[in-house]
């Protein structure tokens, strides 16, 4: 299986969720640097979706979290592994890294939600949830496991695992959006870049078509 790695704050936990439910007095005292009030860590709730998308994607990958705790809050580190007891038991016992070099991690694919801490250096493919191409956890589970499921390393065969054609009609219609939304951007302003990204992402379309028994040729996208 395949390294998948998950950051926490802002991707499994909601971090303004923890900051609402602070009194006005700790906000206050804590001004600019909130992430360092004792305990905030324990306070939040989960991202919506990002439950279900990591059960999910149990089935597919070799998880584990890859997140930062702030050097001045001595219990963030305690807090954060208790929050994940809370919400996943047992799922990422041993097998959480609390780093501020995420770049020094091997793995296919990191979940964060920003670009600090070594995240946009991730030796793997740095998944940047929230982003206009992955808003939310619908979009990155889709895309992981089309990433993951499809074919195998001649890039040919379909894999044997069980496919659920839900989540490749999904899969596709994520696929046929961000299409357009690459489309409607090449029409203002072409740029090499715009252009492999539409052309990757229409071939990948193409392939799920092809899982889903397709017929009609003119569905596909022309490579």
């Amino acid at each position: 299986m395949q390294k998948l790695f998950f950051d926490m704050d802002g991707v499994l936990v909601d971090f303004q969720s923890g900051i609402d439910k602070l009194s006005d007095e700790v906000k206050k005292e804590y001004e600019g640097r909130l992430d360092e009030v004792p305990g905030i860590f324990s306070l939040m709730d989960p991202m919506p979706g990002a439950i279900e998308a990591v059960n999910t994607l149990s089935e597919y990958y070799d998880m584990y979290i890859l997140s930062t705790a702030p050097w001045k809050n001595t219990t963030a580190y305690s807090d954060k592994l208790a929050w994940l007891t809370k919400h996943f038991g047992d799922r990422f016992k041993k097998r959480v890294v609390i780093t501020h070099c995420k770049n020094l991690c091997d793995g296919d694919f990191l979940v964060d939600d920003r670009a600090k801490n070594g995240a946009s250096e991730f030796p793997g493919v740095w998944v940047q949830f929230g982003s206009e191409r992955f808003p939310d956890w619908e979009e990155v589970t889709c895309y992981l496991i089309s990433e993951t499921l499809l074919y195998d390393e001649d890039d040919e065969k379909l894999n044997k695992r069980q496919i659920s054609y839900l989540m490749v009609e999904k899969t596709i219609k994520m696929l046929d959006a961000y299409t357009e939304m690459l489309n409607a951007k090449v029409e203002q302003e072409y740029t090499k870049e715009l252009a492999n990204e539409i052309l990757a992402a229409s071939k990948l379309t193409n392939k799920w078509l092809k899982v889903l028994g397709e017929e009609n040729e003119s569905a596909y996208y022309i490579d």
